[in-house]
């Protein structure tokens, strides 16, 4: 057992004064210089807003990169994590432990895949008879309810012994997943001592399940544990560069908050386990007041979940150390943006959550590190447009060299050139050497063979360092207008994520960046014409807006990701040496995708028997129907009465195909009709 270091506040001020205070000392110098680089012919409000938003862009790159630092140190030192029992592998479980695997219209055979290799896993573990899993199903469309079903039964027969899978569908997806997770807890939840919440695309090695549970079984005053998950298990070039981005970088980012965090630590909504008894004691959440976006259900509930559990006076714990946590990214640079479109909404709402009575202070810091997440994207765009309109101004608006009645000496406008590029240059290594830090320590954990060479490391971080340069404009142009867009009033749905690698077309690529492309040209030509001073310094955010429909495209693509892994671009160990869990789901997917073929909706409900008395099953269990209308459910009956009497494949309406499954006597009713026509 790792030797118990207790909590204490001295060494937790320490951390923290460490990270906060070198942060606000280097954001306050190198603002006081910028004050003395400004042009001194500007205009007050000018300076003004250029100090303003330089200050809050240089503060958030300080504090990723002082975080970074000591993360760094951390992780060559090994560090102990303060105030936390480490678990020895041979702690028997006595509690009861399950298993969350909400979904919402997700593609349910990867997911049955996944699960079903996490309890082969935990079976192999000895002690898989303590953890139970569920699916919990927010499903609405017919076809994919039918699916989960057929997916459910067909993966029960495989499950291990000792290991109970369950499925249950809730007829209305009130709050989402926090709604799902809450409904959960109502029925079931004093039946379990802690629950491990995942996503769709969740997969966690059953050591680490196991090692979950029994941290948190001898850690009584422990409320969650995050296991930071690694990405994998993607082909595309965009996926490859978040993966390989992921595991060079973000062990010293995640030790970096750990660090400061110390026992009251972030959730990040999956990959992590839960005290039971802590989420129902302190997790209701509230619906806020208004409308639509900052109103009603939050959707990024995470981070306030942790924040109730910490003010319940429970700890909450980020542990780097914890591997075997694994999830994939989206594909392309528009799914990404269209998930990050949801979480902007969601960190917003965390305005209003801010100033809530009793919350603990590092609660408040983790809300305004999640909203400036977010606003730094248009705080970064605004500096940049009131630093060009006051060089077009200039070049516009000849200076003034007598500004103060006769004078025989003009007044000369200083520019500190100079100090400028030294601004801009230490800016830069506050923003890049962290991603050297993290290649240090990937190389030095890593044996040569299992990351392809060092050499192959090294041209990947300069490679993903290009692609980032190029690709940073246009997710701030992306999130800059979630933020406005957001602030007038227009709220995003929640949809299901894309987790397809069919790339992103040209056409539908030059409709989303249209604008992205033609302010890139548009400021570029602007710049070299008339501030060419600038032309270099905002070349690369020029660049990267004008390459945005071929970055997007080609990014996207598996054949471009390929390529890189022949090349040896982008390779994590994982790659090399594949983990069993991911073997594990790989062979699972393999024998149960010949079930995917259920996506007939209620025709396949009707024409398999199995299916047919498991749905019919189900039904009560799921609660009672949604109201239905009868010319709806005539309408749907007879579409099916044509399939059956005529094989006319029926084009039901959602609520059409809804109604009919929703129907058991009628469903009965023509199951025998269709085997009759069948014989």
């Amino acid at each position: 057992m790792k030797e118990f270091v207790p909590i204490s506040k001295r060494r937790v001020f320490l951390h923290r004064l460490y990270i906060f205070g070198l942060s606000f000392l280097s954001t306050l110098f190198a603002t006081l210089k910028w004050t003395t680089v400004i042009p001194s012919d500007s205009y007050l409000y000018t300076k003004l807003m250029m100090i303003v938003l330089f200050a809050l862009t240089f503060g958030w790159i300080a504090l990723f990169f002082w975080s970074s630092l000591f993360g760094f140190f951390g992780l060559l030192r090994r560090t102990k994590p303060i105030g936390l029992k480490w678990a020895d592998d041979g702690v028997v479980l006595t509690g009861k432990t399950a298993i969350l695997m909400p979904v919402y219209n997700e593609e349910p055979v990867k997911v049955f895949a996944n699960l079903l290799a996490m309890a082969e896993e935990l079976k192999e573990t000895g002690q898989g008879e303590r953890f139970d899993v569920f699916v919990l199903s927010d499903t609405t469309n017919p076809k994919f309810w039918v699916k989960e079903e057929k997916l459910w039964l067909e993966t029960q027969r495989r499950m291990p012994e000792g290991i109970r899978l369950y499925y249950r569908r809730r007829v209305n997806n009130t709050a989402r997943k926090s709604g799902n997770i809450e409904d959960f807890c109502n029925k079931w939840g004093r039946l379990y001592d802690f629950m491990i919440v995942l996503d769709a695309d969740s997969l966690l090695a059953g050591q680490t399940l196991l090692k979950m549970a029994q941290l948190m079984q001898i850690n009584e005053d422990t409320g969650i544990i995050q296991a930071p998950p690694l990405c994998i298990n993607r082909h595309t070039l965009f996926a490859r560069i978040q993966q390989f981005a992921g595991k060079v970088y973000g062990g010293v980012i995640a030790a970096g908050s750990a660090y400061w965090q110390d026992g009251e630590s972030n959730y990040w909504g999956h990959n992590a386990i839960i005290r039971v008894r802590a989420f129902m004691e302190c997790c209701k959440l509230p619906v806020l007041t208004g409308k639509a976006p900052f109103g009603g259900h939050i959707l990024s509930h995470d981070f306030v979940e942790a924040s109730l559990i910490c003010r319940g006076g429970w700890r909450t714990w980020l542990l780097p150390e914890l591997s075997g946590s694994y999830e994939e990214c989206p594909p392309s640079m528009i799914d990404f943006a269209v998930r990050d479109r949801r979480w902007c909404q969601g960190n917003l709402q965390h305005i209003k959550v801010l100033l809530s009575r009793g919350l603990n202070p590092i609660s408040r810091i983790h809300f305004l590190i999640g909203i400036m997440s977010y606003v730094s994207s248009p705080i970064w765009l605004c500096f940049m447009l009131v630093g060009i309109a006051a060089a077009l101004g200039r070049a516009f608006i000849p200076p003034d060299y007598f500004p103060v009645g006769y004078s025989l000496f003009p007044t000369w406008p200083i520019f500190d050139k100079f100090g400028t590029i030294a601004l801009f240059l230490l800016s830069m290594f506050m923003l890049f050497f962290p991603k050297f830090l993290g290649l240090t320590v990937y190389v030095l954990q890593n044996r040569s063979k299992d990351i392809d060479g060092v050499f192959s490391a090294v041209k990947s971080v300069f490679a993903e360092i290009v692609f980032s340069i190029l690709s940073a404009p246009v997710m701030m142009m992306f999130q800059s207008k979630f933020v406005f867009d957001i602030l007038l009033g227009r709220a995003v749905g929640w949809n299901t994520q894309n987790r397809d690698e069919t790339g992103t077309p040209w056409r539908f690529a030059a409709k989303i960046h249209f604008w992205h492309t033609v302010l890139g040209v548009l400021a570029m030509a602007v710049v070299w014409k008339y501030v060419n001073v600038l032309f270099w310094w905002t070349f690369p955010v020029t660049l990267g807006l004008t390459l945005s429909v071929p970055l997007s495209v080609l990014s996207s693509r598996e054949s471009t990701g390929l390529w890189a892994r022949r090349h040896k671009y982008f390779v994590i160990p994982e790659e090399i040496n594949v983990p069993p869990i991911l073997e594990k789901a790989r062979a699972n997917l393999s024998e149960l995708r010949p079930y995917a073929v259920f996506e007939r909706g209620v025709v396949d409900v009707i024409s398999d028997s199995d299916l047919n008395a498991l749905h019919l099953l189900m039904l009560p269990v799921n609660g009672p129907a949604p109201e239905i209308g009868e010319k709806t459910l005539r309408q749907a009956k007879i579409k099916l009465e044509n399939f059956i009497n005529y094989g006319v494949m029926p084009d039901f309406e959602k609520d059409e195909e809804i109604a009919l499954l929703y129907s058991p006597d009628f469903l009965e009713t023509a199951r025998l009709s269709y085997l009759l026509a069948a014989a």
